[in-house]
C-alpha cells in the first residue's frame, strides 16, 4: 500500500507491506495522523502550536508544551551541546530578518542561542532571553521517526516512510537511494542502499548559519545528505554537515551516522 498526503510543507508518501488490507489500512491512517499531530505542535506558522506559544510567551512566563514537543525540545539540546552549537534552533529571529518565516508578531524576539531554553518539570519551557525557536530542522525527521513507530505498533515490518527526502525504511528490502540537488531537480544521483536506517538531505539555502568562527562556503547546487539510525537524528545533523562542509567531523560518528555530499555541478558524490 502506499499513500500520500501534503503535511509539514511537503509531501508526505507512506509505504507499508505484510498485513491484511483492512489492518493495513488503518496502520497507515494512524501514522499520517501521527504526523499531522507533529506538523499542529511544532509548525511556526500556526498560532496555536506550541512553538508559537513558546515564542510570543517563554520568555516572560513558563509554558506547558505537549510532550511529543518537550521530547522534540530535549533532542534539539542535547543536539546543540553535542556539536558545539552547530545544530541551534534558537534561528526565529535570522529566519524572520531573512524574511524566510512571518513575523507573526514577534516584535520582541532577539538574536540569541538554544542555551536559552530551560527545560522544566511537567513539560513547561521557559526561555532566559528573548529568543524565538524553529524546529523546522528537527521536527519533520521527528515525524517521520513517530510514523515508523506507528506502523510498528501496528504490526507493520516492511515500510518507508518519505517527508521531501527526510526518510526511513524498516524491514529485510533494501531501498535504492537518489540525491537531487537544489537547483538541479532534473538530475538525480544514485547514493547506494538504505536499509533499516534513515536519510535527510538538506541545501545551502535552506540553513541558517550562525558565523561561530567556523566560516563556512556551501556550493549553492549541493546537497548535504546524512544516513542515521533515526530520522531526526539525520535531518537535524545535515545542518550540522552545511556548516562544516567536512563528512568526516566527529560529530556524525558520534551518533552513528555517515555524511556524504553530493554535487550537481561533477555529478558525483563522496561518502564518508
Amino acid at each position: 500500500m502506499k499513500r500520500a498526503r501534503p503535511l509539514l510543507g511537503t509531501y508526505v508518501e507512506i509505504e507499508a507491506a505484510g498485513l491484511a488490507e483492512p489492518a493495513l489500512a488503518r496502520a497507515v491512517e494512524a501514522a499520517f495522523d501521527a504526523v499531522a499531530r507533529v506538523h499542529r505542535l511544532m509548525s511556526f506558522h500556526d498560532g496555536e502550536s506550541d512553538v508559537s506559544r513558546l515564542n510570543r510567551y517563554a520568555a516572560f512566563e513558563p509554558v506547558t508544551v505537549d510532550g511529543w514537543t518537550a521530547k522534540v525540545l530535549m533532542r534539539a539540546r542535547m543536539l546543540f551541546d553535542a556539536t558545539d552549537g552547530l545544530f541551534d534552533c534558537a534561528v526565529g529571529h535570522e529566519l524572520i530578518c531573512s524574511g524566510r518565516l512571518p513575523s507573526q508578531g514577534l516584535s520582541h524576539v532577539e538574536s540569541g542561542s538554544f542555551s536559552a531554553v530551560a527545560l522544566q518539570s511537567d513539560n513547561r519551557v521557559r526561555f532566559s532571553a528573548r529568543i524565538a525557536i524553529d524546529l523546522g530542522g528537527i521536527a519533520k525527521g521527528f515525524a517521520v521517526d513517530r510514523a515508523i513507530a506507528t506502523l510498528r505498533a501496528h504490526g507493520v515490518r516492511e515500510a518507508l516512510v518519505n517527508a521531501g527526502g527526510d526518510m526511513r525504511v524498516i524491514g529485510d528490502e533494501a531501498r535504492t537511494i537518489h540525491i537531487r540537488c537544489p537547483g538541479r531537480e532534473a538530475r538525480a544521483v544514485q547514493a547506494g542502499l538504505l536499509r533499516n536506517a534513515a536519510i535527510a538531505t538538506s541545501g545551502a539555502a535552506a540553513t541558517i548559519v550562525k558565523q561561530r568562527g567556523r566560516p563556512a562556503s556551501p556550493g549553492s547546487h549541493d546537497a548535504y545528505s546524512v544516513v542515521a539510525p533515526t530520522c531526526l537524528l539525520a535531518d537535524a545533523l545535515t545542518k550540522v554537515l552545511v556548516q562544516t562542509q567536512d563528512a568526516h567531523a566527529g560529530y556524525f560518528a558520534r551518533f552513528g551516522a555517515i555524511a556524504f555530499v553530493t554535487s550537481a555541478d561533477v555529478a558525483e558524490h563522496r561518502v564518508a
